[in-house]
């Protein structure tokens, strides 16, 4: 179940990065209109997937 959690992170994180400066719905989301804000929120929530995902397949 936490797998999926950290799949789901994951995909979350990378939809901010690529689709994060054209759709207007992220960016109302995140407040402002920074792209780079924008990329600092993908990166980290795509790490924190990733971190899941990693301590998963570890166990």
């Amino acid at each position: 179940m936490i797998g999926l959690i950290g799949l789901a992170l994951v995909i979350i994180g990378i939809i901010v990065l690529i689709f994060g400066s054209t759709a207007p719905l992220l960016r109302l989301y995140f407040g402002d209109r920074s792209v780079i804000s924008q990329l600092l929120w993908g990166t980290f929530i795509f790490a924190i997937g990733a971190v899941v995902l990693i301590f998963q397949a570890i166990q």
